[in-house]
């Protein structure tokens, strides 16, 4: 996965101090600028003077929180097409209530380490694209589902829509390297259990090849498996915690199929 061009600018909203700093230590890594604001109305005033190119906003902060300022962010045409990536403890429905806002994404606190940056990479990468070729008609991608798991290969396919893309699918490497190099899908969604070969060392293939390195990969895995795939984020594009979520499969998918299409474009 190419890295998203540098310096790019994140604004990140956040009224704790310690929260800030941590978040910060997190994605000072990325080399973007960083600039901050302590509640969505300072975001929102900052934002006048310094527009940004993604923004990291908690969800519960005085005077204005993440979901009105988020709301007010998007009804605005000079800012609305910033990326917004929601951040926050809050629980309940604090997911529902951010897409409602508007916002691109989310991530419950607290945020691994390697799905922030993956996530962040990812959309400053649409970004920058998005500001290359402009608008564009989508169409419909190639995705190969490499999994063990008849039942993950089927959910993928069923949560996104059959009819939503070209669904290709591959139980082990070696069936998902033939594939990938007869094929040449737009987006590879790779679980870590494989029925044979290694999800990891695929990866690094993958991005070690010249051709085929821009091509996003979803990771799907299980509970407390990211970690074990830090030193590696670079081959990501994204990643989603088994078991899936219908909503969150499709968003997912959808969001790297997107960025894969501008990437063609890009290169045309």
């Amino acid at each position: 996965m190419s890295k998203a061009p540098s310096p790019m600018v994140i604004l990140m909203v956040e009224d704790n101090a310690l929260q800030r700093r941590e978040i910060e230590a997190q994605l000072v890594p990325l080399g973007h600028r960083i600039i901050s604001a302590h509640n969505g109305h300072e975001a929102i005033e900052r934002m006048r003077t310094d527009l940004p190119d993604l923004i990291v906003m908690d969800a519960v902060m005085p005077t204005m929180d993440g979901f009105k300022a988020c709301a007010m962010i998007k009804a605005d045409l000079k800012t609305a097409s910033v990326p917004i990536l929601v951040l926050t403890a809050l629980s309940r429905d604090a997911k529902e209530r951010s897409y409602a806002a508007g916002a691109d994404d989310f991530i419950r606190k607290p945020a691994s380490t390697v799905l922030l940056q993956v996530r962040v990479q990812t959309h400053l990468r649409i970004r920058a694209l998005s500001g290359q070729v402009g608008t564009v008609p989508e169409v419909r991608p190639k995705v190969l589902v490499a999994s063990a798991s008849p039942l993950v290969r089927s959910q993928v396919q069923n949560h996104c829509g059959k009819e939503s893309a070209h669904f290709l699918e591959a139980q082990g490497e070696t069936q998902a390297r033939a594939m990938i190099l007869s094929e040449r899908p737009d987006v590879l969604v790779l679980d870590t259990e494989l029925l044979e070969g290694n999800a990891q060392i695929l990866a690094v293939a993958i991005h070690q090849n010249e051709e085929l390195r821009d091509m996003p990969i979803l990771l799907l895995h299980g509970p407390g498996e990211l970690d074990h795939w830090s030193r590696l984020k670079e081959p990501m594009a994204d990643a989603l915690e088994k078991p899936l979520i219908a909503q969150e499969t499709r968003r997912r998918v959808t969001l790297l199929a997107h960025l894969a299409h501008l990437q063609k474009l890009s290169h045309a």
